[in-house]
């Protein structure tokens, strides 16, 4: 991993086989930043499971069969009861032209993911909704 901060932008490149969402984690906590917004994401990933909420609190997890492109990432970093919280999304290309997108559970790096963070000035925190069972951020 290889890291470059100007001011509340950080900028990281991952290299082959790290874990991209603890990656993310690690230098967010590194970094000090525990509020931000996932600018976006490219690269390629490997072992990568998508997942989409199906309410309840209940997710189905697609996993990747494959290699696949890194087209879109992007999210935000919270705290929720003092824990960081990644909450990313994506889209990826699949081999010959396919596309899946949804709530990233865990990727891998392939090659190389590069992700640019912008560190938030207010304190993001989440806290569990008790009708949708989300994990849902608290504003105001």
């Amino acid at each position: 991993m290889e890291k470059s901060r100007q001011d509340n932008l950080l900028v990281v490149r991952f290299a082959d086989g790290e874990d991209l969402i603890g990656g993310i984690e690690k230098v967010l906590k590194e970094e000090g930043i525990f509020s931000g917004i996932i600018l976006g994401g490219v690269g390629m990933v490997k072992k990568a499971a998508l997942s989409f909420y199906m309410g309840r609190g209940e997710y189905e997890t697609v996993p990747l069969a494959s290699e696949a492109e890194l087209c879109s990432l992007n999210g935000n970093v919270s705290t929720l009861d003092g824990e960081l919280v990644i909450h990313a999304h994506a889209v990826v290309g699949k081999k010959g032209g396919g596309a899946l997108a949804g709530h990233v559970s865990s990727a891998q790096v392939h090659m190389t993911a590069e992700v640019a963070i912008l560190a938030a000035p207010q304190q993001l925190i989440r806290k569990v909704d008790s009708r949708t069972g989300l994990r849902t951020l608290t504003l105001g």
